[in-house]
Formats: C-alpha cells, structure tokens, sequence
C-alpha cells in the first residue's frame, strides 16, 4: 500500500485584489508498505482431534492467533525482526529523556511528550506502555498523605493526560512509553489471522494439521511524530 506524503509544503503571498497569483509547488512523496507474512502451524493425530471436548484443534487455533498477535506486537514494538517490517525503534523518532525509570512520580514525561509532538504538526492519541509502568502510574496519589488515585479508570480503560493505554510486555526495559499520532503511524492488514484445519499432508499417518496465517505491515508517515519517552542514559 502507497501512502502519499506532503513532504514540504508550496508557499504564499500577499497580493493586491485582481494581481495573478504565482504558482508554487510543495515537494511530495510516499511510504510503501508492503506486508509480510507471520504463520504457524500444529500437527496432532486424528485420534486427539476427533476425540476431545472441547474440540483440542480449536483451542490450537487460538493459540496460534493469540500467538500471531504476540509477534505482531514484538514486531511493531522492536527495532528489526527478520522477515518483517523494521518497527518503532528503527525509525528517527521523537524523544523525551525520561531519566531512570524505575519508578514514575508524576505526569511530566507524558506533557512533555505532548508537546513534543505539537512541535512537529503532530497529535499524540494515544500511549503505549508495559504494563507495570501502567501499574504505577494508577497508583499515583493526588498529593503526600492522599490515598486518592490522580488517575482514573474509566470503561476503556487508563487514561494519561487525557490520552487512552495500550498495554504490552513487549516495550523495551529503557522505554517509559511510546506517544503514537494515530494519522502518522499506520499498520496495513492484508488479511486477518486465519485459521485452517487439514488432513492431506497427515495422509498417511492419520494426523491432522492447525496452521494460521497472517500477513501485517507497518509505516510511519513522520517518523519524528512518534515519541519515545525513555531513558537515554
């Protein structure tokens, strides 16, 4: 999938009523991507297959799904994988130098992040975070001596200086969180995760095969506009 840019954008002038008006042209480009292919498959008798309730062959497919979003997520999450689209940390992202970030006392990381973003035409909407730093952060008191949260759950979950959560185990030990502007940072799904049950390649020893198949991609339209809170010591 091609995705075009407004790399830079045309000019304009004042002018009198009725003056002709000098045409300038902006630079423009694109972001290809092009999806790859994550799959797995389980091979079990016929016997375990036909013979199990509930039906052990789907609870393998689930498992293989859950696990395909796993490497998804590692993949979106990582630098480079083999076979996949480069992620978020291959990319000449935005920062915030969080400092350590053993423990998290306040929300200033998230508002610098914020206007780390605005500073580039860019919109955060929402965070990306492992799930023991969303932890803490719910934990955050409004003041000394208050067991009152400064943050609330809502239906949908956490929100950080009014932006949704997304929790995953998959951040890297140095990452606070990630800021994603969701019209900056794409995923390109050319087929969702699909499931199939087969006997032809167990023909002759009675076997059954669970292969799943999805095949995702990833683009970052401004790279910049994606911003890692972290630690650069």
């Amino acid at each position: 999938m091609n995705f075009p840019l407004c790399v830079s954008d045309p000019t304009v002038a004042w002018y009198n009523e009725l003056d002709t008006l000098t045409a300038t042209d902006g630079a423009t480009g694109e972001v290809v991507v092009t999806p790859s292919k994550t799959a797995g498959i389980h091979h079990i008798s016929s016997e375990l297959g036909e013979d199990t309730d509930p039906a052990i062959a789907d609870q393998i497919g689930a498992a293989l799904a859950n696990q395909i979003a796993e490497a998804v997520d590692k993949a979106w999450l990582a630098n480079t994988t083999a076979k996949a689209n480069s992620g978020l940390l291959s990319i000449a992202y935005g920062s915030v130098d969080t400092g350590a970030i053993a423990s998290v006392a306040n929300l200033d990381p998230f508002i610098d992040a914020q206007f780390a973003a605005e500073a580039v035409g860019a919109e955060l909407t929402s965070w990306v975070m492992h799930p023991t730093i969303a932890r803490q952060l719910s934990k955050i008191k409004v003041q000394t001596g208050s067991n009152q949260a400064l943050l609330q759950r809502v239906e949908d979950g956490l929100r950080v200086a009014g932006l949704p959560v997304f929790v995953s185990p998959n951040l890297d030990a140095n990452t606070l969180a990630w800021g994603i502007p969701k019209d900056r940072v794409v995923t390109v799904l050319r087929k969702g995760t699909e499931v199939f049950t087969s006997k032809d390649a167990g023909f002759y020893n009675d076997a059954v095969d669970i292969r799943a198949i999805a095949r995702v991609g990833f683009g970052f339209l401004r790279p910049v506009s994606a911003i890692r809170l972290y630690d650069a010591a």
